[in-house]
């Protein structure tokens, strides 16, 4: 366990012995202290982020019968978590997992969102245009607010082999997510112009829940990981990534792996959440 580690096991424990005191015999003092208390976790909660590589576990596919209530505590409790919506101009017709647009006034500004642009809206978005992507916000434009967006091409017979960071696109998106292949095939992150808002996703299996296998790719750049990542092999997947010197900051994202007939099923969200913090707890304690 290393230093920072040690003084937040303290800070817990101190917090933990603060609260039954407050139980037994509440004083304006115990109050004081357990906020303070708090307010010191949160600061060694953001010192551990930066510190560790895993950024993000992406959880992709938000559906009509998502429990956006639950959702919200889901993402009080692990900070880690971000959820990626599928956007679509044919969301009607492409099945339930592409989000319908008129429920985005249901989601909270609190969540940590990204949007996956597929099919023509990405394709537009590579190229600079994104009334497609306007047109599908429609009024909810100045209200939702994704922090990153994902353009999903890798799978497309007219996949460009240039983008280019710039145009409207970055009116809506701090980073962009750049879909491809693999580590061997991935014309489109290599031949752009890479920092730190162009990232790329290695996503062989492209949200069909197939089993890709880990392929690093090495450069000290944030790099994304998906294929086939579920609550039965997460801990493999991310234990290897954590202990690879080849990986610089990274994220893991899954789709399938996180729905039941289909649909979105926060059960198995919960379930890698614990078994990832697991994980990362075990990691940082023999680093």
């Amino acid at each position: 366990m290393g230093e920072i580690e040690i003084i937040k096991k303290f800070v817990e424990e101190r917090l933990e012995w603060n609260e039954s005191m407050k139980k037994m015999d509440p004083k304006p003092s115990d109050i004081g202290r357990i906020e303070e208390d708090k307010c010191i976790l949160r600061f060694i909660e953001k010192i551990i982020k930066k510190k560790m590589k895993l950024k993000h576990i992406t959880f992709t596919g938000v559906d009509g019968k998502t429990d956006l209530d639950r959702l919200q505590k889901i993402q009080d409790k692990y900070p880690i978590a971000e959820f990626g919506i599928l956007v679509s101009s044919n969301w009607k017709t492409n099945g339930n997992r592409y989000f319908n647009p008129s429920y985005l006034s249901a989601l909270s500004p609190k969540l940590h969102l990204s949007a996956h642009l597929c099919g023509r809206i990405s394709r537009e978005a590579v190229n600079g245009n994104m009334e497609l992507f306007e047109k599908w916000l429609g009024a909810h434009k100045e209200t939702v607010r994704f922090q990153r967006c994902q353009l999903n091409i890798a799978n497309s017979n007219k996949n460009p082999q240039e983008f280019k960071y710039d145009g409207d696109i970055t009116k809506f998106f701090g980073e962009v997510i750049l879909q491809q292949k693999s580590a061997k095939d991935c014309p489109l992150f290599m031949n752009s112009k890479i920092d730190g808002h162009v990232t790329c996703l290695l996503d062989a299996s492209g949200g069909h829940g197939i089993d890709t296998g880990i392929e690093v790719l090495n450069l000290p750049h944030k790099i994304g990981y998906a294929g086939g990542m579920n609550p039965d092999n997460v801990a493999d997947k991310l234990s290897t990534l954590l202990e690879s010197d080849a990986v610089d900051d990274f994220w893991i994202d899954m789709e399938s792996g996180v729905r039941t007939d289909d649909w979105f099923d926060l059960d198995k969200v919960e379930k890698v959440l614990e078994i990832c913090t697991e994980v990362i707890e075990n990691h940082s304690q023999h680093r």
